[in-house]
């Protein structure tokens, strides 16, 4: 009686390493936009009648959230186009830098999304029936991230098309060792 394996074909190395690319970013994207929805500030008011809220803040919380959106998206993008630079420099060229600006992008959507779903779970919007007058609301208004989205990929590119730039090409591997 004979056993017969049956062997799998290999990943190329190059689809390899796009995959893991996507995977760790949309981990971490998704991981630091939860953590960014569970930090981001609210408005906090006093309900009145007929389902007013008067504001006690005066500082403008949507442009808060929308500037740490960018910021963050776009240093995670930084961080992830050197990560791929340095780790991967088999998988280094032009299909590695436009895969990152989809990478980047997609990680993006993915960081906004989880955000606003642990808002949503830290500052659940109250239903103003059900609440008396008086009483103290804390309200995450949504916004939309617009132009912002496009930050994220922007950086990753810019980040990786410099270190290509600056990164020396040695004819020789013994040039290395000198």
């Amino acid at each position: 009686m004979t056993t017969s394996t049956i062997r799998m074909p290999a990943v190329p190395k190059k689809i390899g390493n796009a995959a893991g690319v996507l995977a760790v970013s949309l981990l971490v994207f998704s991981g630091v936009g939860a953590l960014w929805g569970l930090l981001r500030p609210a408005y906090t008011g006093t309900l009145g009648e007929g389902g007013q809220v008067t504001l006690d803040q005066s500082f403008n919380v949507e442009f808060t959230s929308y500037i740490t959106f960018v910021a963050a998206t776009g240093l995670l993008s930084i961080i992830l186009a050197l990560s791929v630079y340095i780790i991967s420099p088999e998988s280094r060229g032009p299909g590695m830098l436009w895969w990152l600006l989809f990478v980047a992008g997609f990680s993006a959507l993915s960081f906004y999304f989880v955000g606003l779903w642990a808002t949503s779970l830290v500052h659940p919007i109250p239903d103003p029936d059900t609440l008396a007058e008086g009483v103290i609301v804390s309200l995450v208004p949504s916004f939309s991230p617009g132009v912002g989205l496009a930050a994220a990929p922007f950086m990753a590119a810019l980040t990786y098309w410099c270190c290509a730039l600056v990164t020396p090409e040695y004819q020789d591997d013994s040039a290395l060792l000198e």
